[in-house]
């Protein structure tokens, strides 16, 4: 290995790993600073992959119990075996390690394994992860910290599967489903672990302080999950605060204490509490007061429009950052930064374009501005919203809950939003998401034919309801 680099990346996530192939690619000599052996970083250990894994082993599950026998599909004795959904979820991700240690290899990018500490402006100390002594140096002339976040907790309480308060870490790598868990937190984590236990059997309680659970999504896609989710017998209480949390029964149980905005309290029990009330950012040993790299009040690094923290030779990306906490935005970020600072200046990144998704059952996507944005904004605008039930496609599988909205300039007709709750939504946003960096109309989307059945076909007829209030198939 070298001890001089063009570019040193911290952390190898999906943003920290994507930008050193970039950057690999464009030419620069480059390496990365991971603390952990595997690479990949929150997502694919802890995170997206594995928690995909498991949503859909637990759907086929509860779909075989309560659905297949609609299409004329029986089971004797359906029963689930946990560890077996386990043992495939870490197989899905080990491999995945594998994989991306391959395009490490296959890029010439060099690993370092240790923590990555500032000195200097250019000059990087890698520490050992548990002693913090140092183990080696080596020179930059670019860096991207990309270290990612971390659940964040009650000030008052410690994630431990032990003592059942546990994170979305812990609950992908337990070895029993509880019987009741209460979930603090009706975010995307909150809704697809939720989901999760749901199907495989336990009694399952969303805590949301919001008005609405996912309440930084359009006001439709809350109202219209919540209900979706209730029918499937999980319970989402809103408007309140948690005043307490402790261990009761010997801690065989954990209790949890509530008060309404209305003034009731309750203790609601169960056998596991899952905290998922956001991330904060990992910045943890990086040395950044050594030279002067400046955070908010949050603790997020500050950067400017191309992504360049206090100090223009270091750039940062991702959950460190804050926005959206998504993988694909840190993606982006990362060969946004790679691009720039080689001097091919990009366009500017679109955080408005950047989808959410969230994998329950059905799907929930959205990109673009919420209805209540656009009216914050002033902006006149048109809304049409067609229902999944409507389509021959959604009746053929079974799947016929949800909707599709979108929403566009009242007097130009550009497309400003889409809202999709649905079976695939998650792979439908990107046709939104496509037509509005295009600034595609709802005219437009109209006129391109869509095949036949499909669930696309949404888009088509919610268009024309958009622009001329009416529509083919309700």
């Amino acid at each position: 290995m070298n001890n001089s680099y063009d570019l040193v990346v911290i952390g190898s996530g999906p943003g920290g790993y994507i930008s050193a192939i970039r950057a690999s690619q464009l030419g620069l000599n480059t390496a990365i600073v991971e603390k952990y052996t595997n690479l990949g970083g929150t997502c694919l250990n802890v995170g997206c992959i594995p928690s995909k894994c498991i949503l859909d082993s637990s759907k086929f599950f509860y779909l075989s119990k309560n659905d297949y026998s609609s299409h004329g599909i029986f089971f004797e004795k359906l029963s689930f075996d946990f560890k077996k959904m386990i043992d495939r979820k870490n197989k899905i991700v080990n491999d995945l390690n594998i994989g991306i240690k391959y395009l490490m290899k296959k890029n010439k990018i060099d690993l370092y394994q240790g923590i990555g500490s500032f000195d200097e402006k250019n000059i990087l100390s890698i520490k050992e992860i548990k002693s913090l002594k140092q183990k080696e140096k080596i020179q930059f002339k670019y860096c991207i910290i990309s270290t990612g976040s971390k659940p964040l907790c009650l000030p008052y309480l410690n994630f431990s599967i032990k003592n059942r308060i546990i994170s979305s870490t812990e609950a992908l790598h337990m070895d029993e489903i509880p019987k009741k868990i209460i979930i603090i937190g009706g975010g995307i984590i909150g809704l697809e672990l939720g989901s999760i236990f749901n199907r495989l059997g336990s009694e399952v309680i969303i805590l949301e302080v919001m008005d609405n659970i996912i309440s930084n999504m359009d006001h439709s896609l809350s109202k219209g999950i919540q209900k979706i989710l209730e029918k499937s017998s999980i319970q989402i209480e809103n408007s309140l605060s948690i005043t307490n949390v402790k261990l009761e029964d010997n801690n065989e149980k954990v209790s949890v204490f509530v008060k309404y905005n209305n003034g009731k309290k309750i203790k609601i029990i169960g056998d596991y509490c899952l905290i998922s009330i956001g991330r904060s950012p990992y910045t943890k040993n990086l040395g950044l007061e050594n030279i002067g790299i400046k955070k908010d009040k949050k603790g997020f690094i500050l950067v400017n429009e191309f992504l360049q923290s206090s100090i223009n030779n270091i750039y940062a990306i991702g959950d460190v950052i804050g926005g959206k906490m998504l993988a694909h935005k840190a993606e982006e970020e990362g060969l946004y930064a790679v691009e720039h600072m080689i001097g091919q200046i990009p366009n500017k990144l679109n955080y408005n374009l950047i989808p959410s998704v969230i994998y329950t059952h059905p799907e929930v996507a959205s990109v673009g501005y919420t209805e209540n944005e656009i009216k914050k904004n002033k902006i006149e605008y048109n809304i049409g919203t067609f229902p999944m039930k409507a389509l021959g496609r959604a009746r053929a599988s079974g799947s016929m809950d949800g909707f599709l909205k979108i929403i566009s300039n009242k007097k130009t007709d550009e497309i400003l939003g889409v809202h999709i709750i649905g079976d695939r939504a998650a792979d439908m946003i990107m046709e939104a998401t496509v037509a509005m960096e295009f600034r595609s109309s709802s005219e437009d989307i109209y006129r391109i034919c869509h095949p036949h059945p499909t669930y696309s076909e949404s888009f088509k007829e919610a268009s024309l309801l958009n622009f001329e209030n009416r529509s083919i198939h309700i």
